[in-house]
């Protein structure tokens, strides 16, 4: 008899188990951090370069974006 797969991994459902247990300010962060890497990549698409100063305005709050993630992370396990 085959047992019947699970459509997701352990690992699948084990990192939506530990986003459940965020802050809703670091889901926030994360969102923003996927709406300024679409917004970014969208941009360097019409522009067609990296040099533009659009690009390099939604790249720069990118980092930032990233920097307050990383963060969050680095004084919230210690």
């Amino acid at each position: 008899m085959k047992i019947a797969e699970s459509s997701t991994t352990l690992e699948e459902q084990r990192k939506t188990y530990n986003r459940r247990k965020m802050p809703s300010s670091i889901r926030l962060l994360e969102e923003e951090i996927m709406l300024l890497r679409g917004a970014m990549e969208r941009m360097y698409d019409e522009e067609e370069t990296f040099q533009s100063d659009l690009v390099i305005d939604l790249s720069q709050r990118l980092d930032v974006k990233i920097n307050e993630y990383m963060h969050y992370y680095r004084y919230s396990f210690q």
